[in-house]
């Protein structure tokens, strides 16, 4: 979800002095058909049962949702109005995550959503979310649509990881998307260039069938412990950026993301940065000596949801 905390900070002051408020037309609900499987099931670990207090709470707000998505709108709405960083619906998410499933590998193009930021250590004031304050602002500069993956040649993981990876857990490569088909849009990707952010252009095909023009913020994912120390020690599927062979613009290169699947097609992130930032990154280190903490909740998703997530106007960009 790069550059989501940049664009957020760096362009706070744009937003301000254009827009001195902002409002915008809901959509007229959707009418509703009886929806597949595929968008109403969880795809929980076993272990994860109703009986689970919070559990049985997150499935008593799936009634009356039509898919999953629409519970995840929901919580993401009730963020916006809660700014307590302590807020249930956040214990909510935390629980979600707890119970997905760890995907074996990623691949193609995924759309993305932003689910809620979170302050956390030198942003932490008074327990007050003034982070995700921002991203309704920031959000209509946002060019952000997605991730996508496609597979590395263990010469090339050699050489990002400095020699550490050596192919033993399947690896993918993935860049982050970026669209510039508005003018908010496009000036968002010029600063980013202007900065000497590494962009680069989509494919003719890719142009033409996605909803990106240019990628950028190369990840090496994998699966992995967590570095969160919430998340008990579990198995997730890991976007390492912190590698110095990848160039990451600060801070993302502080960042290492975190995934699992919910639904079929529909993955919860958990947006992580190191907030130790005095130890140059080494992965033979214990993760704790960095303390990540988890700065927000993210999405993506498959063409089935991201159908869905238009109809519901779930964090659609003006």
């Amino acid at each position: 979800m790069k550059p989501i905390l940049y664009l957020i900070s760096s362009m706070l002051f744009l937003i301000v002095c254009i827009c001195s408020c902002s409002t915008r037309e809901e959509p007229p609900p959707p009418v509703e058909t009886e929806m597949p499987k595929k968008l109403t099931q969880f795809t929980f670990m076993d272990r994860c049962s109703e009986e689970d207090g919070l559990l049985a709470e997150i499935h008593n707000d799936m009634k009356g949702k039509a898919t999953i998505l629409d519970l995840m709108k929901l919580y993401s709405d009730e963020l916006a109005k809660d700014v307590d960083i302590n807020s249930p619906y956040f214990q909510k998410l935390q629980r979600i995550f707890d119970c997905g499933i760890t995907p074996e590998t990623m691949s193609g193009y995924l759309h993305g959503a932003v689910i809620a930021f979170r302050n956390e250590a030198m942003l932490k004031v008074f327990d007050v979310n003034t982070l995700n304050l921002k991203w309704p602002l920031a959000r209509i500069f946002s060019p952000w649509t997605g991730k996508t993956f496609e597979e590395i040649s263990l010469e090339k993981l050699k050489a990002v990881t400095d020699g550490f990876e050596k192919g033993e857990t399947p690896a993918v490569w993935g860049s982050n998307t970026y669209t510039t088909r508005s003018t908010k849009k496009r000036v968002s990707v010029e600063l980013m260039k202007t900065l000497g952010i590494e962009l680069i252009d989509a494919s003719p095909e890719e142009i033409q069938a996605r909803d990106y023009n240019v990628k950028g913020f190369f990840l090496v994912g994998k699966r992995a412990t967590s570095v969160n120390p919430a998340n008990k020690g579990r198995n997730v599927f890991q976007f390492n950026y912190r590698w110095p062979a990848l160039q990451t613009f600060p801070p993302d290169n502080y960042c290492i993301d975190e995934m699992v699947q919910i639904a079929e097609g529909l993955y919860l992130g958990q947006l992580l940065y190191a907030t130790d930032i005095t130890k140059a990154y080494d992965p033979t280190l214990d993760p704790r000596v960095y303390k990540y903490k988890n700065f927000g909740y993210w999405m993506l998703m498959d063409d089935d949801w991201h159908k869905r997530r238009m109809e519901i106007s779930f964090d659609v960009s003006p």
